[in-house]
């Protein structure tokens, strides 16, 4: 099913069950733009509740803010977002889609790392209760070929930042 019919199903049976309406909906409505119902501000705040726990409340070195949109240009200019803020996209001109390169490149690391931890997986089956996880990772070469990918992939992302 392509992703832009699930799209359409998803927003339908949001919209069915109460979840979303179309803002001003009596007035022709605004397009792309949503009111909550009951059910959809009950999802939205487990959604940001769980969000804010697993990454404000059990990390030790983030603090949580939640502050206004709309501030004075100072403090946007001294937060980085006026200068310095950079979002590079990269258009695929076959499926005529733009993607975030922070996200293509996280992707390409999780996928390096699924393969080090099938091939972990592999081994711990294979061997069994005399499996050593900590050797196997220092001394086997396809996962020290992948973790040496990993490595250099994630330092030349960490540098570009």
């Amino acid at each position: 099913m392509a992703q832009e019919d699930l799209f359409k199903k998803l927003v339908a049976h949001c919209k069915e069950y109460g979840y979303v309406f179309q803002s001003s909906e009596i007035y022709d409505g605004l397009g792309a733009v949503y009111d909550y119902g009951q059910y959809g501000v009950e999802l939205k705040n487990n959604i940001k509740k769980y969000w804010w726990d697993s990454m404000v409340l059990l990390h030790e070195n983030v603090v949580g803010l939640d502050s206004a949109i709309f501030m004075h240009p100072t403090i946007w200019k001294a937060s980085g977002h006026v200068d310095a803020f950079n979002d590079p996209l990269i258009d695929n001109k076959d499926s005529k889609k733009r993607y975030r390169a922070d996200v293509l490149i996280e992707e390409q690391l999780a996928k390096i790392e699924d393969k080090i931890n099938k091939e972990v997986e592999k081994a711990a089956k294979r061997f069994g209760d005399t499996f050593d996880e900590k050797q196997f990772r220092e001394t086997n070469q396809r996962v020290l070929d992948n973790q040496k990918k990993w490595d250099d992939l994630h330092n030349r992302f960490a540098a570009a930042h």
